[in-house]
């Protein structure tokens, strides 16, 4: 999607706090760091190096290929839109900072950013995307099994929406967990991220 190296380019001017910055982060609030900003996580990275090999073992790869995607969605009865797995070749719950380049270290999460979609939603890396869909899809007859979800805050849940055959693209819709009426919210994934990033550059 070409909307994605707008956001690249867009975060590639700002010097943005990194996926890399937000895990350690992370670490330091559950290691009993206390009174940390992120703002400071750069000096810390430093003190805590030898640490950072266990924090970045227990991530989820930054980005994926076609046949990780569709290994770890072999449950989804559905095709998840083209437009998604776009997306997730991109970034795997984090957008890429700057355009693709051979010699950046793509395996890196420090050169990615968690996307915040809508307020203070981020979007889920795949492989917590599909045990979420698992869970919900268990839990209630109410919930359409078609529904894949991108994104969860508190007890709403973004999704779009699967598909016997494969389509380009798929309205976002938004729920509550606890009563699954869905509202559409976008058109479609590359609207709303077109309507972040103009208006990021309006701002």
């Amino acid at each position: 999607m070409q909307v994605i190296d707008r956001i690249a380019v867009y975060y590639a001017r700002l010097q943005p706090t990194t996926t890399l910055d937000t895990k350690v982060y992370e670490w330091l609030l559950c290691n009993g760091y206390k009174d940390i900003q992120i703002s400071q996580v750069r000096d810390y990275r430093q003190k805590i190096s030898p640490d950072l090999q266990a924090i970045l073992s227990n991530s989820y790869p930054p980005r994926l290929n076609l046949e990780q995607i569709k290994a770890i969605t072999q449950d989804y009865p559905f095709e998840l839109p083209v437009e998604l797995c776009d997306l997730y070749q991109r970034g795997n719950g984090c957008l890429p900072i700057g355009l693709d380049d051979a010699a950046k270290d793509w395996t890196s999460f420090d050169n990615y950013v968690n996307f915040p979609f809508d307020g203070n939603y981020s979007f889920l890396p795949l492989q917590e995307a599909m045990r979420l869909y698992q869970a919900f899809t268990k839990s209630s007859d109410d919930i359409d099994p078609r529904w894949f979800p991108i994104s969860y805050f508190d007890d709403r849940i973004l999704s779009v929406i699967g598909s016997e055959q494969q389509q380009e693209t798929s309205p976002v819709i938004g729920f509550y967990d606890s009563d699954f009426t869905p509202k559409t919210k976008w058109s479609s994934l590359t609207n709303m991220l077109l309507t972040w990033i103009e208006t990021q550059q309006k701002a």
